[in-house]
């Protein structure tokens, strides 16, 4: 094994064995003099040990954070197995940002391939929708206010000209699933608060649903029907408001752009360029 001294290793290079001594502790390269980087005076540890107080701090704390984001799929499969599950997930995926909060967009990926969790196939999609509810939860109240030119109030003052250049556009803390199963249900009766029946029919078939944040801060899981879900993703991928009056969905279009923007999912618009 060729092995770098570590006062010959760049910033880069530290990191990277750092990271690599963390979360592949199979990889010894570098190991034994990254050892010395973490070097504690009061006790004579290996370069192992030494590693390993901070690979359990640090394993630790990020599981920790994504059994905060996914407590449904916690109380699903139960805490010591939802542990092991994540472990392989925490190796393939790396933090990008110093927000623990932002760890985990692809944990329902990973469950999907995951071949001890293949029995429960509704359960990437439950991971789904908590990972929407999490970012709607956390979402920035004025988002990305920053891009929207218009208020809805300022419609009015629009000509008809102008009409089929509009792009609505949705609370920044809205997503849109779709799932073969009633995964909206399933979140549901797992809540702590929930009183009721706690039998999920799988049979009941799948759903479309928008997760939000509404304007008085209450969070939303609104079931959408074939018409609303259509509408709405057309308004989440930016299509122009004449382009939307040519899909199916147009039909139900005077209902559906009231309702939206009463409820608050709407928040405002721009013009696309003519």
């Amino acid at each position: 094994m060729s092995v770098k001294n570590t006062s010959t290793m760049s910033l880069r290079e530290m990191q990277k064995a750092f990271y690599e001594g963390i979360f592949n502790p199979n990889n010894t390269e570098n190991l034994s003099e990254l050892g010395h980087t973490v070097a504690t005076t009061n006790a004579p540890l290996t370069a192992e040990d030494r590693i390993e107080i901070y690979r359990d701090s640090i394993l630790g704390g990020i599981t920790e954070a994504l059994t905060s984001i996914y407590p449904v799929c916690v109380k699903l499969v139960g805490e010591t197995y939802f542990t092991h599950m994540v472990a392989g997930y925490l190796t393939q995926y790396a933090s990008g940002s110093p927000d623990l909060g932002d760890y985990g967009e692809h944990l329902a990926q990973y469950i999907a391939d995951f071949t001890p969790a293949k029995e429960l196939f509704y359960m990437p999609d439950v991971a789904q929708l908590e990972w929407h509810w999490h970012k709607a939860f956390n979402a920035e109240e004025s988002g990305n206010a920053q891009a929207i030119q218009f208020t809805v109030a300022e419609l009015a003052n629009l000509s008809e000209e102008q009409q089929p250049f509009i792009q609505f556009c949705l609370s920044p803390s809205a997503s849109l699933m779709s799932s073969a199963y009633p995964v909206h249900k399933i979140w549901q009766v797992n809540q702590d608060d929930y009183q009721g029946d706690q039998m999920v029919n799988l049979d009941d078939g799948g759903v479309r649903l928008v997760i939000w944040r509404s304007p008085d801060y209450g969070m939303r899981i609104d079931v959408l029907n074939d018409s609303e879900h259509e509408f709405l993703s057309a308004l989440y991928h930016q299509q122009a408001f004449g382009d939307v009056a040519q899909l199916p969905c147009a039909t139900d279009i005077n209902e559906l752009l009231p309702k939206f923007i009463q409820m608050g999912l709407i928040v405002g618009f721009n013009l696309a360029d003519g």
